[in-house]
């Protein structure tokens, strides 16, 4: 049994093959985006789910689905196997028998993103890779710096200037170069990023320009299917910037369905806000492409905030129509009544994660997502990378007591009767 059973490289423009030992990032021949290909006869052959019960939670459980060959080039702060949560107050409120969170606030740097760069930062190790750079709207900044310092890799981070002071203070303390990037669309970011792996070979950690990242997304499969027995729920929603999340998570169904292990896949939902939704607006006019649209600078959902999608969004899309799935624009004032409704279920989730509520919230309101469908949401973020929203939005208690038993009674009264 192998410890990977990653065999290539695959373009999704050309179909060209390329092998893993090489450090690509898009496709040397047209720019397409690569994708790795896995002997998926020989998994059929060698795995199956009893393999993995008796292994240690974590992303790394699941290694034979990775790149890596090489079992000490792994880089782990920790992160994966975070808890799949059944909802109490929102699922009341929404009137689901069964809607779930699954809560990835709780990674090391408390994002999402530490899932991608654990396998990205391992990989670039594995290749020899003593350098390079990422695009981010914070977290993944924050992630990157976090496992390249790990690793010994001199990471620089180009920061969006709209993210928030506290996101780019954590880039810089976990011990990354930062530069704050300035740009009026994703489009200029998206050629900037391309052309330099073009004429300088600048390795980079973009989602997607990275081919390597989504596929640490896949472990959203394996986690909530082994936890659901062997099921996949009948809807997965997950919060869209990139797309990095939804594309890797939908994969990972595809191969979990192909070895038999799961009986059928979820409608994948991708969410972005009301102010700059591409994917969403692609959906309802039903291109296989988004074009640019919206204000970033509109919404409060900074990490899911992009006019413009790299390579038109059509990986987002794919798994979107593939699936049967659907995609949701969901304005600030939705998102702000989602967090909420998720600090109920005691969860702290940043405006971007909560997003994922809101359009479920708007999709049983529609009849999208039926009462009887069992429905999960990512909470790619903690609130506490947005602390200031939460803190201007929940209001100080008025309350006051002395520290006296008399004064202790009479407030206890007047809150309890």
């Amino acid at each position: 049994m192998l410890w990977s059973y990653a065999i290539k490289y695959e373009c999704d423009r050309c179909q060209r093959h390329y092998e893993l030992l090489q450090p690509l990032n898009t496709c040397p021949d047209c720019g397409g985006l690569l994708e790795i290909e896995y002997d998926m006869p020989a998994m059929k052959r060698d795995l199956s789910p009893s393999l993995f019960a008796g292994r240690e939670r974590s992303l790394w459980r699941w290694h034979e689905f990775y790149p890596i060959s090489e079992p000490g080039c792994v880089v782990t702060l920790g992160e994966g196997g975070t808890p799949l949560i059944k909802s109490v107050h929102a699922a009341k409120e929404l009137g689901l028998s069964e809607l779930y969170f699954k809560n990835d606030t709780l990674m090391p740097t408390g994002s999402f993103k530490d899932r991608g760069f654990s396998l990205a930062v391992s990989f670039a190790k594995q290749l020899g890779l003593t350098r390079g750079l990422t695009y981010s709207s914070g977290n993944a900044g924050s992630s990157f710096a976090a496992y390249a310092s790990r690793a010994g890799i001199d990471a620089t981070v180009l920061v969006e200037y709209l993210a928030n002071p506290l996101k780019k203070a954590l880039i810089a303390f976990y011990g990354a170069h930062t530069a704050t990037l300035y740009f009026k669309s994703m489009d200029e970011i998206t050629l900037m990023l391309e052309k330099a792996v073009k004429e300088l070979g600048l390795y980079q950690f973009v989602n997607f320009i990275n081919p390597v990242r989504h596929e640490a997304m896949k472990s959203y499969a394996y986690e909530i299917a082994e936890e659901l027995g062997w099921c996949a729920p009948d809807v997965m929603v997950h919060p869209v910037g990139t797309g990095g999340g939804i594309w890797g998570a939908w994969k990972g169904y595809r191969e979990l369905y192909e070895l038999g292990w799961i009986k059928a896949k979820p409608r994948m939902v991708a969410v972005q806000p009301e102010a700059t939704a591409p994917i969403p607006k692609a959906f309802q006019e039903g291109k296989p492409r988004a074009d640019r649209h919206g204000d970033p600078t509109k919404t409060i959902a900074q990490s899911i905030a992009a006019d413009s999608q790299i390579q038109g969004g059509e990986r987002v899309l794919k798994a979107v129509y593939d699936s049967g799935g659907f995609a949701a624009a969901v304005s600030d004032e939705e998102i702000i009544e989602a967090m909420r409704l998720l600090g109920k279920d005691g969860i702290c989730a940043e405006p971007a994660s909560a997003a994922g509520l809101a359009a479920v919230r708007q999709a049983v309101r529609e009849g999208t997502i039926r009462k009887d469908d069992r429905v999960v949401c990512v909470i790619t973020g903690s609130g506490l990378k947005q602390a200031y929203l939460i803190q201007e939005r929940i209001p100080e208690s008025n309350l006051q007591v002395e520290a006296s038993f008399e004064d202790l009674q009479r407030l206890l009264t007047s809150l309890w009767g």
